[in-house]
């Protein structure tokens, strides 16, 4: 009797694990009810919060506001802006030390970081000249521009006519989706973004009717791809600087640290093959555009029914 009872127990015992596993395995999610996230909190449904920790990552969270779960489609791409302009600051401006092209300003965080010219370090952004471009407001910190997939080398995007997004989660009721984004700097010249300043995340057509700039957004869903030559892309694509002028800028990290390149040769290198990849795809995606809306506008001609009209009038006698 006892050694049955032993042997239920080991059956329970291999049984009970796998129950529990099929209990909490998670369902399938439907695309089909699925939300895009700026309708999302549109219509109060969800709650968004994007924490850059940089220009180069944030923090974005997504908490569902209802009391059923919820389908998130995200966007492959976005832009990060401050809410609230910063005034400019005193002294050196928002250059550093060594503002004006090629001079990258103290930038270490020995020297404060974003106040003094930039961010050190590899791939460090921030302050250093005019920071050109239709979107600067100067003397506040820049607006970012990030990727959320969906924009892998080769599908770019979906491809023709797929849908760009850049994923889908499910959100229980009252629950936060967290996720780390890869970002990048829209505003050349301008403070680095950080955890202490409030920003708020928009559709990055708001931010820039640049189709280029979108696309090398979408691109930094791709996190294989190098960050920095993105941005070398970006920067010459938003704030119109040249590729020599990309070159000639540099960066010191430190007082007593010698002054580097900003960028490496291959990085320079990579942006400029990733920035005609998206001028390529930014052309294709504005014929589709233009397609689609010429297809929406069309109105037949009026043709001439005549003949028609007296074949009608003629069966009808």
């Amino acid at each position: 009797m006892k050694l049955g009872m032993f042997h239920l127990v080991l059956s329970l015992a291999a049984v009970l694990p796998l129950a529990v596993v099929q209990v909490k395995a998670a369902e399938p999610v439907d695309e089909s009810q699925a939300v895009e996230l700026f309708q999302a909190m549109e219509e109060g449904l969800v709650e968004v919060k994007l924490v850059p920790k940089n220009s180069l990552e944030s923090s974005l969270s997504v908490t569902n506001k209802t009391n059923r779960p919820i389908v998130v489609d995200m966007p492959s791409a976005f832009a990060g802006v401050p809410v609230l302009a910063q005034p400019p600051m005193g002294g050196f401006g928002g250059g550093g030390f060594g503002g004006g092209p090629g001079g990258g300003g103290f930038g270490g965080g020995a020297f404060g970081g974003d106040d003094m010219g930039g961010r050190g370090g590899r791939g460090g952004r921030g302050g250093m000249d005019s920071g050109r471009g239709g979107n600067s407001n100067s003397g506040g910190n820049q607006s970012i521009g990030g990727g959320m997939g969906g924009g892998r080398m080769g599908g770019m995007g979906g491809g023709m006519g797929g849908r760009r997004g850049g994923g889908m989660f499910s959100i229980a009721p009252n629950k936060t989706h967290k996720e780390a984004v890869r970002t990048v700097c829209l505003e050349h010249g301008k403070k680095e973004p950080r955890s202490t300043v409030k920003y708020t995340i928009v559709p990055i057509d708001s931010y820039t009717d640049n189709k280029t700039t979108q696309v090398l957004c979408e691109m930094l869903g791709d996190k294989d791809l190098d960050q920095n030559a993105v941005q070398v892309a970006v920067w010459s694509a938003e704030n119109g600087m040249t590729m020599e002028e990309l070159a000639a800028k540099t960066r010191q990290t430190a007082r007593n640290n010698p002054v580097e390149s900003y960028f490496k040769p291959g990085e320079l290198q990579l942006g400029a093959e990733l920035l005609a990849q998206a001028n390529g795809r930014a052309k294709v995606v504005e014929e589709v555009e233009k397609a689609k809306a010429d297809l929406e506008n069309y109105k037949p001609e009026k043709t001439d029914d005549t003949i028609e009209r007296l074949t009608e009038q003629v069966l009808s006698e």
